[in-house]
């Protein structure tokens, strides 16, 4: 591990989030970057990946945010790609969760905050009509329905 970071290798602390979306992969570490807060990751397959022509064209892979501030983003965890293009990130963290969004361009915002003061938020998806975004409480053992509408603006 050492000698791959050394060597320039990518830190991944505690991977726990994966999502496929509009032809880029998107990996939450709950407690990657500087102080720990969590990072986002963005890996953009190769048009070639898997063949031996992949490096005439390489895939990339680049950190897409780290804040390193809990007051933005705290341990991101659980997150999926909205159908309107944003990134969505359960946190878990300390003290209020909160669902919060992220912009193609990296802006941050909040989308929803856990009042019951137990848990997280974890497996946050959308319907296939992407009208309904789904997301459980881990410790309450509920799922929330959120419905828009939506649209295709950003929130």
């Amino acid at each position: 591990r050492q000698r791959g970071f050394e060597a320039g290798a990518a830190r991944f602390a505690r991977g726990e989030g994966i999502w496929y979306g509009d032809q880029e992969i998107f990996i939450a570490c709950t407690d990657g970057g500087e102080a720990r807060k969590g990072q986002i990751w963005r890996y953009r397959p190769s048009a070639l990946e898997g063949s031996v022509a992949e490096s005439d064209q390489p895939a990339t892979l680049e950190l897409f945010i780290e804040p390193n501030d809990g007051t933005m983003i705290e341990n991101a965890d659980n997150l999926t790609v909205a159908p309107w293009g944003d990134i969505v990130i359960c946190e878990d963290g300390t003290g209020d969760d909160y669902l919060v969004g992220v912009t193609p361009q990296g802006n941050i915002y909040k989308l929803a905050r856990n009042l019951s003061g137990n848990g997280e938020f974890a497996g946050v998806c959308f319907s296939p009509d992407g009208t309904t975004m789904f997301v459980n409480m881990q410790s309450n053992g509920w799922t929330l329905a959120i419905t828009g509408p939506w649209g295709s603006a950003r929130l």
